[in-house]
């Protein structure tokens, strides 16, 4: 979508993939890159006690709270809204937009890595967790191939970031969605 063609004045830019594939490092990192922007990671907003499986009704809340955080932020001039960890296919995308049903330029980035990369970056993060805990996720959440088969209201890249730094990604990412990184983006 050149710049010309940005049908709204507010974007969410989310991030998805597997435990281990870069999110929330990304989420972190664009936030420094991304002009008039504000960051969502849902490990954050979603934490309770105690834990709570992952069921429906947990999903709904957990996506109200970022569509809530998201409009606030857009209210507040922030037009650029870069959201993580929270969806996990094309399936939970459509619920998510029902709680969020505004009108925004939506782009997803897909972030994937191989199974030692991200053993080796859920090794090195301060959450606690065991290799068993990382089988048992893998197993349960495999890789998504729903968004990149399926036409929607949003753009879609998916990143292999194997052996790529952070640097690496958010340079891809930049170059796919250049009409976000001008100072002017909203007005």
């Amino acid at each position: 979508m050149p710049d010309s063609d940005l049908k709204h004045s507010n974007n969410l830019l989310i991030l998805v993939g597997q435990e281990g594939s870069g999110k929330s490092t990304t989420v972190r990192a664009l936030l420094k890159e991304t002009p008039s922007s504000a960051q969502i990671d849902a490990e954050d907003v979603a934490q309770l006690n105690p834990h709570a499986e992952m069921d429906p009704p947990f999903l709904r809340m957990m996506w109200k709270n970022v569509a809530c955080l998201t409009r606030n932020f857009w209210e507040a001039g922030y037009h650029t809204v870069l959201a993580g960890s929270f969806l996990s296919n094309i399936g939970h995308y459509q619920g998510f937009r029902e709680v969020l049903p505004d009108e925004a330029n939506i782009y997803i980035v897909q972030l994937c890595a191989g199974k030692p990369t991200r053993d080796v970056r859920r090794a090195e993060r301060p959450k606690q967790s065991t290799k068993e805990w990382w089988d048992m996720v893998d197993r349960v959440d495999p890789e998504d191939t729903t968004f990149a088969a399926t036409q929607g209201d949003f753009r879609f890249l998916r990143i292999d970031n194997d052996g790529h730094s952070v640097s690496d990604t958010i340079d891809a990412i930049r170059a796919w969605v250049p009409e976000l990184y001008r100072d002017d983006v909203g007005h």
